[in-house]
């Protein structure tokens, strides 16, 4: 278990996500009478023509007949990568001639002619969650795309087209109103596309859309919150001798590291099982994406002058401080 000691400023003002506020009843209220249907899968033909060409080929799949999924394509003969680019191109043309986008969530970008320019870079993280903002954008985009023409279909695709993927897919069966909750959402998936491998920080994040477009939507609010604490308990075992660990914190909003309590290796604190919880000052204020990585630090054997430092993660909690209610004073996460 891993818990937080916070406080929410609630003297603080400003906005946030100004895309959702302001015109959000209108924005919502049209969401019902005609989203269901945008991602109804109806295409049983397609599925199994799709299912017929890529069995051996390439690694792209039918969520929903107007939602599809597929691993990063390789421009050349690259290790590890299934799909070819020109192949996933061909493939493309050859069902969806000019009614695709593909929206690309990985950090290495195409050339966009590849796909006669309709490439979407969103530039996720791959050790993260996506920003709530850059989520909710994304469905957005999504959205618009498949309602100006009932044969748009989109084609999302990521470093392995499993976890940065499936959180997009989630999100917006949520955000189309297919579903009220992560689970089902991600049950689908799993019935779709097994081993997407979503975190809780994905559920969480998924969870965070489904607020957002509810009937009465819980939207993000504004304030800062500061993280006097956190507590690690019990303590894991990391070290060589099994018997505890050596741990640090890193406090990162977004991708940028803003705090961290790691020292020298020879400052650093071992921690015992018997201690039963690791306690991290910590007294920084936060505001947005906020991530905490905990890590434990180990040194290779060798003189002071040889010795590498090397760290393993021992695990990481992100969450919106928009969805912290005031006045909160502590976060329980359990693993």
């Amino acid at each position: 278990m891993f818990s937080c000691l916070a406080d929410v400023d609630a003297g603080y003002g400003g906005g946030l996500l100004d895309m959702v506020k302001g015109g959000a009843g209108k924005f919502f209220s049209n969401f019902k009478d005609n989203l269901k249907d945008t991602l109804k899968d109806t295409s049983t033909k397609v599925m199994h023509q799709v299912a017929t060409y890529t069995k051996g080929e390439l690694d792209i799949a039918y969520i929903t007949s107007r939602i599809i999924v597929m691993t990063y394509p390789a421009e050349s003969v690259q290790i590890g990568y299934q799909n070819h680019v020109e192949d996933i191109r061909s493939f493309l043309d050859s069902r969806h001639a000019d009614h695709y986008t593909v929206f690309n969530l990985s950090q290495r970008n195409y050339r966009g002619a590849k796909f006669s320019n309709r490439v979407s870079e969103c530039n996720w993280p791959s050790r993260q969650a996506p920003g709530l903002h850059n989520l909710f954008a994304v469905c957005k985009n999504m959205h618009n795309w498949l309602k100006q023409n009932p044969k748009n279909v989109c084609v999302i695709t990521c470093s392995d087209g499993r976890g940065p993927s499936g959180v997009l897919v989630c999100a917006m069966f949520c955000f189309c109103h297919l579903f009220s909750h992560p689970v089902p959402a991600m049950q689908l998936l799993s019935a779709k596309r097994p081993g997407s491998g979503l975190w809780p920080s994905h559920r969480r994040y998924i969870g965070y859309v489904c607020s957002m477009v509810s009937e009465k939507p819980n939207l993000p609010h504004s304030k800062p919150l500061v993280i006097k604490a956190l507590t690690m308990s019990p303590v894991p075992c990391f070290n060589k001798q099994r018997s505890g660990c050596r741990p640090f914190c890193d406090v990162l909003i977004g991708e940028t590291k803003i705090f961290t309590t790691a020292q020298e290796y020879e400052r650093m604190r071992e921690h015992r099982i018997q201690e039963g919880k690791v306690v991290f000052p910590l007294g920084v204020s936060v505001h947005g994406d906020v991530v905490f990585s905990v890590y434990h630090m180990r040194s290779t054997i060798g003189g002071r002058l040889q010795a590498k430092v090397s760290n393993t993660q021992i695990f990481q909690i992100q969450f919106h401080t928009g969805f912290i209610a005031p006045g909160t004073t502590m976060l329980k996460f359990n693993k």
